[in-house]
């Protein structure tokens, strides 16, 4: 069964400031694509939430996101819900990322 899918806004606010630079960058498919890796790879945790590595946060998990795996999707699972919770760029420095063990 799979789960119920909740997304936290600095997950979509992430999602947004990630498409727009792709966009000006490179261009709006290589964006698009992005997106529909981000969204194939929420789709998978629905079905199989303990693919994830564990974080420093309890009950946070973690899996790499993107071609070139330059991004973390951190999500945690509470009953029957996938709650999504940010999308982080692991190239910047780890101190200042609070799930980073």
């Amino acid at each position: 069964m799979a789960l119920q899918i909740v997304t936290k806004k600095r997950f979509i606010s992430a999602v947004k400031k990630i498409t727009a630079f792709l966009k000006q960058e490179w261009n709006i498919s290589v964006a698009r694509d992005f997106v529909n890796l981000v969204n194939g790879k929420i789709t998978l945790l629905a079905s199989r939430p303990n693919i994830g590595a564990t974080t420093a946060l309890k009950n946070t998990r973690s899996v790499l996101v993107g071609k070139g795996h330059q991004n973390k999707l951190y999500y945690r699972v509470e009953k029957n819900k996938l709650i999504i919770i940010n999308l982080k760029d692991i190239r910047k420095n780890p101190k200042r990322n609070r799930y980073h063990q």
